[in-house]
């Protein structure tokens, strides 16, 4: 009976988790309740504190597995990619119109970014060991892979492309948002493809 009741409580903040992750990257942290979440899981307000401590406990969490399986699901495409196009695959996915229609089910990065300066240092510091470790999955697919700061910036234009493309009111606009930082990040850090390859 125990075990019962601990794999139903895991299973229950694996929900709950879930469920905050998406509403965070939809709506931001400071426009998901924690009553709102609950009700969506179907369970108390006063539930929550039997998997949490704090909604800053949950944001921390959100945020690092948020990033993990979004680093995950784009490594999974480079890997499935031929050889040397790896970024190719990253990128058509990332700077994707999918992607930018998304936010729930996006990448944390362009969602909260702007949000993780005013969190607590438990999510602050999240945030900054996941970005971390996204910039170096993706440094194995770039020209140079040793090259982190590279990496980084990869990243941050990444991120800042989905982020003006979500913003502006002009769907042609957005596209070409997308599309030019698309081609940009490629001729700036894809690996050169042997002649018989190319276009």
């Amino acid at each position: 009976m125990a075990r019962t009741t601990r794999e139903e409580k895991a299973r229950t903040r694996e929900r709950l988790l879930e469920t905050a992750t998406r509403g965070f990257r939809a709506q931001g942290v400071a426009g998901t309740s924690i009553p709102r979440l609950m009700e969506q899981i179907g369970l108390t307000h006063g539930t929550f504190y039997a998997h949490f401590e704090s909604k800053d406990a949950l944001v921390a969490e959100a945020y690092a597995t948020g990033l993990r399986d979004g680093v995950e699901r784009l490594v999974r495409r480079a890997e499935a990619a031929p050889p040397g196009q790896g970024l190719h695959a990253i990128l058509a996915r990332y700077l994707g119109s999918e992607h930018r229609d998304d936010p729930a089910g996006g990448c944390v990065v362009p969602a909260l970014a702007g949000e993780v300066r005013r969190q607590g240092p438990a999510a602050r510091h999240a945030f900054t060991v996941e970005l971390r470790a996204f910039a170096e999955r993706i440094a194995p697919y770039l020209r140079d892979p040793q090259d982190q700061d590279a990496a980084l910036a990869l990243l941050s234009g990444m991120a800042g492309g989905v982020l003006l493309a979500r913003a502006v009111d002009d769907p042609q606009l957005s596209d070409r948002i997308l599309e030019a930082c698309r081609e940009h990040l490629l001729a700036a850090f894809a690996p050169e493809l042997p002649a018989h390859e190319r276009e």
